[in-house]
């Protein structure tokens, strides 16, 4: 348990990544969370072995992401997520992609996945080992996110 954000992924800008700007196109973004949020579940305990034994799975409900800064081919990159919350249905993450050459946050993602017992399609609580770790993780992360930086939403021309 650390009252640090978690180093969860590590990883450079490959060439695939990269738009005709010549800077990772957008969709890579998303994709690099998802690895980082694959890996924070694994943390949990949340493996295949779980899986096959409780028939549990995550489903993200929820993304935001904050688009920051751009990303060139090769940048080294790591993502440190922050557990806002967690409850026995819910997790709620909050991703930082940073840049380690300069320690820059290129981009944040919020994301809320829910706990589903796959058997019968439907929101289920996990088991209490892996809440346990994400309850604790939430304990030691709380006051770590600016709260102006979780719940968001876009407002743009015709929004009210």
């Amino acid at each position: 348990m650390s009252n640090q954000p978690l180093t969860v992924w590590t990883g450079a800008v490959i060439e695939d990544w990269i738009d005709y700007n010549q800077h990772m196109s957008e969709g890579f973004y998303g994709l690099v969370f998802g690895f980082a949020s694959d890996e924070y579940l694994l943390r949990m305990g949340f493996d295949e072995q779980y899986r096959a034994e409780t028939k549990g799975a995550f489903y993200t409900v929820e993304t935001h992401i904050s688009f920051l800064d751009e990303l060139a081919l090769g940048t080294p990159l790591e993502v440190r997520t922050t557990v806002i919350g967690a409850d026995p249905i819910r997790v709620h993450l909050f991703h930082q992609l940073v840049r380690t050459t300069d320690d820059v946050v290129a981009a944040t993602q919020e994301s809320l996945m829910l706990h589903v017992d796959t058997s019968i399609d439907r929101v289920a609580p996990m088991t209490e080992a892996v809440l346990a770790v994400s309850t604790a993780d939430a304990a030691a992360h709380a006051g770590l996110v600016d709260p102006d930086d979780i719940g968001k939403v876009i407002r743009g021309p015709g929004s009210k």
